[in-house]
């Protein structure tokens, strides 16, 4: 998995200020922050355009997911392959996303096991497959948009798309998983989430 970069991030944004505030351009570090996020609101107006034009690959049927005590939905694609993301209960406890990170696509994921991670302002959430299998898609809206999943967690926000190793596995694995009811009432059970150990 790759490193987080946020600390160099944040050095490389400082370094890139100083240097765009000593060609003269701006008067003054307001007036640089000031376009800034100027800029910064109109793309984020454009990529949510960009979504909500966008139509779905496959349409979304709640009934069908299946989930996992670790807050992922899981739906079979039309060619067998499994769409994995974060549910609206945990979305709800994430407020704040950042950043999300996965393994790349090849990556062989075993099911319960983490490939990836939620990163908040406070804290890391791990990302657990509900099968086994190769991630073979990425959702590249969440690179750009992480904070989509707190919009819209299943359409839009899903997380990786994972070919199983052969139907039989993939059967038994999704045996294990819970439909929505027995999803919700689990979560009912649950009380107060702690943060780390949703």
């Amino acid at each position: 998995m790759p490193e987080w970069r946020t600390v160099r991030v944040k050095k490389e944004l400082v370094a890139a200020a100083k240097r765009t505030l000593e060609t003269g351009r701006y008067r003054s570090l307001s007036e640089f922050v000031s376009e800034a996020i100027r800029l910064r609101l109109d793309e984020l107006k454009q990529s949510h355009e960009k979504i909500a034009e966008r139509q779905t690959e496959y349409p979304m049927v709640h009934e069908r997911l299946l989930y996992t005590p670790h807050h992922m939905w899981t739906m079979v694609t039309p060619e067998g392959n499994v769409r994995v993301g974060l549910s609206d209960y945990a979305q709800r406890q994430l407020k704040g996303i950042a950043g999300i990170q996965t393994h790349p696509i090849g990556y062989e994921v075993k099911k319960e096991e983490p490939f990836g991670v939620v990163e908040t302002w406070m804290f890391m959430f791990d990302l657990y497959s509900p099968v086994s299998g190769k991630i073979i898609k990425i959702n590249e809206v969440l690179q750009n948009e992480p904070s989509i999943i707190n919009e819209d967690p299943y359409q839009i926000a899903w997380i990786a798309e994972i070919k199983p190793h052969n139907l039989v596995t993939l059967e038994e694995e999704l045996r294990d998983l819970m439909k929505i009811a027995q999803y919700q009432t689990w979560v009912l059970g649950l009380g107060r989430p702690r943060i780390l150990g949703i």
